[in-house]
């Protein structure tokens, strides 16, 4: 058994079980982790209630044969990012985009600061990420047309697409096709 302690973004939190959770996070050392909270579902947890998406939390974490919260404590909760529904909408997408493109257990420190620095100025860019993670907007074509033009980018396979493609992929993609701002 071996404990950690680590700054962490809180990307998403899930029920498990009867009674935990299951919480995915981007951390300074480890990069993104999935562990589990045991007693996260019941109204006594003690941590649970810091573990809000979007929050940058402290948190002790012990790895037996997987990755569990075993403490935790609220550094920052952005909150100008959840009073304004624009900046909160797109900073709960990248979180999403986060959890869907960044493998488990590769730090990255670049990454780890600029997600810091763009949560606390407030100006998350969705194309700074995907640059970050590889996918470079500026020497992408359109998957479907290759106009140079691109607006949007599909998780489903991991492509760009321009915006009149996106308006075809819409409704089939749905909550899988990201707008790059």
């Amino acid at each position: 058994m071996k404990e950690y302690l680590t700054e962490a973004v809180v990307l998403n939190v899930k029920p498990y079980k009867e009674t935990d959770r299951l919480v995915d996070l981007y951390t300074k050392d480890f990069g993104r982790v999935v562990a589990k909270v045991t007693g996260g579902r019941r109204a006594t947890s003690k941590l649970s209630p810091h573990l809000d998406t979007m929050s940058l939390v402290e948190t002790r974490l012990i790895q037996k044969n997987r990755f569990t919260v075993a403490d935790v404590m609220v550094k920052e909760r952005f909150r100008f990012l959840r009073e304004d529904l624009r900046k909160n909408s797109s900073a709960l997408k990248l979180m999403f985009l986060l959890r869907s493109l960044v493998p488990e257990l590769t730090p990255d420190l670049q990454f780890w600061h600029h997600l810091i620095r763009s949560l606390k100025q407030g100006k998350v860019s969705t194309r700074t990420f995907l640059e970050l993670l590889g996918y470079n907007p500026l020497l992408a074509s359109c998957e479907s047309c290759y106009a140079r033009e691109i607006s949007h980018f599909s998780l489903v396979d991991q492509s760009f697409l321009c915006r009149q493609c996106s308006l075809k992929f819409r409704t089939s993609l749905g909550s899988k096709l990201f707008y790059v701002n």
